[in-house]
Order: structure tokens, then C-alpha cells, then sequence
């Protein structure tokens, strides 16, 4: 009796939408955010030769890291907001009103060309569109043109049948609203979606409890950490490939 109900809820189970996360999931974010933040440095040691390069790095890491885990506002990762703090903070000699926003542009134009996508993220996402719709969920940028423009010049907007920046819902991640309105969008089930992210904690725990199927991509991590609200584990985006075929 138990195994036919097993084999009945495996059945009914049809995964139809799979959801990304964006930043070191479909792409290699680290090594073009840690090149753009030394850049920004250099460039605010040389209007001000008051300042030191590690110490100007090692300041707009703490500002970064504080907002990043405690800010649910999304315009409360916007790069200009936190440069203005940081110019505030290092007593920087200059107008930090307009400094602050030629380092927002100064940071995207350096940042986005230097973006690698992993080697099989379009071709995985070739596959998968032929047969699911796509979408992403992903932290706004301050303002949701630049994190558009952003997944634009990835080439990555003909793939996703939505879009959601965190500007959608008031909230970044990990806001359980956020794959509330991916659902409100799609007219789906959370029981027919699957989420794909880094960040368990950030792209995962909400989904799972809303019913989506859980994948940690640790392509760009190493952990032997397990965790239960997880559903598969990928070295490669391209494993998504497998695993659905068990949907």
C-alpha cells in the first residue's frame, strides 16, 4: 500500500518550471565583483592620496557584508549608497555626493564585461527551454533597470519566461514573498517548480517550504555540508539535465 502510494505521488509529481538564481549560479560573479571593488579603490586613492588601497577594500567590505545580511529594502543594495557611506566613512576630500555616483557607473561598466558565464549554462538553458518555462529570482541592484540591463548584456533575457528582481516585491531574498509572486505569475503549483541557487540559506529554505523541488549548485564552492530542505546537489548546471528526468 505504502509503495503504491510512493509510485502514485511520484507520478503526479511534474515538475514545469524551473527558477534560478543568477549571481554564481548561471555565472562566475566573484571574480568580477573582487577585480571591480579593487578597481573602485584605486580610483578613490587617486582623487584622495590621503587613502590606502587595502584599507579603502577592507571598509566597503564591512559596509557590503552589513547590508547584505541584514537589509531586506531592496534600495538598500544600491551601489551608490554604499560608496557615498564608504566616502562618508574614510572622510574622503571631494564632493562624496558626485563621487558616489560615477562610482556606481565607474563599478557596473568595469563589473558587467568581466562576468563569465559558466562554460555549460546557455547550453543547459537550451535544453531546459524546449520543455519548461524558466525564470529567475534574483537581489536588486538599487534599481531594477541596472540588474536588467545586467542580465541583458549576459544574453540571458531570452531564456527567462519572468523575471523577478527583488524591486518586484519590497524584499530581497531570502523574503518568502519573492517565490510567492514567481507563483502568483506563472498560475502554477510551488509542487511544480524547482529552485536552483548557491546560497541554501538565501535561494532555497523559503522555496522548499512552499513546496518547490531544491537544488544547491556548489559550482564555484567546496563544502561537504548537507542540508534536509535540499533536494539534489550539482557540481555543473548541466546535471539539471539528470535529475529531471526523475520528475
Amino acid at each position: 500500500m505504502i509503495n503504491k502510494f510512493i509510485s502514485f505521488w511520484k507520478k503526479k509529481r511534474k515538475i514545469k518550471l524551473i527558477c534560478f538564481d543568477l549571481d554564481n549560479t548561471l555565472y562566475d560573479y566573484g571574480i568580477a565583483e573582487a577585480e571591480t571593488e579593487a578597481y573602485i579603490a584605486k580610483i578613490i586613492c587617486e582623487k584622495d592620496a590621503r587613502q590606502d588601497v587595502h584599507d579603502v577594500l577592507n571598509k566597503f567590505t564591512e559596509l557590503k557584508t552589513h547590508h547584505m545580511h541584514h537589509d531586506l529594502d531592496p534600495k538598500m543594495f544600491s551601489r551608490k549608497l554604499w560608496y557615498s557611506e564608504l566616502l562618508d566613512k574614510i572622510n574622503f576630500k571631494g564632493n562624496t555626493s558626485l563621487m558616489s555616483k560615477k562610482l556606481e557607473h565607474e563599478y557596473w561598466s568595469f563589473l558587467v564585461p568581466r562576468i563569465n558565464l559558466f562554460p555549460e549554462t546557455l547550453k543547459t538553458l537550451d535544453l531546459l527551454k524546449q520543455k519548461y518555462k524558466l525564470a529567475c529570482i534574483t537581489d536588486s541592484d538599487g534599481e531594477k533597470d541596472i540588474k536588467i540591463n545586467r542580465i541583458k548584456a549576459l544574453g540571458l533575457d531570452t531564456y527567462f519566461d519572468f523575471i523577478i528582481t527583488t524591486d518586484d516585491t519590497g524584499k530581497n531574498k531570502p523574503s518568502i514573498e519573492n517565490w510567492e509572486y514567481l507563483i502568483k505569475l506563472s498560475g502554477l503549483k510551488a509542487t511544480e517548480c524547482m529552485m536552483v541557487g548557491d546560497h541554501p540559506d538565501v535561494d532555497l529554505v523559503n522555496a522548499k517550504r512552499l513546496g518547490f523541488i531544491t537544488v544547491w549548485t556548489k559550482q564555484h564552492i567546496f563544502t561537504d555540508i548537507h542540508l534536509r530542505y535540499v533536494n539534489h546537489e550539482i557540481k555543473d548546471i548541466k546535471e539539471l539535465i539528470e535529475i529531471l528526468k526523475k520528475y
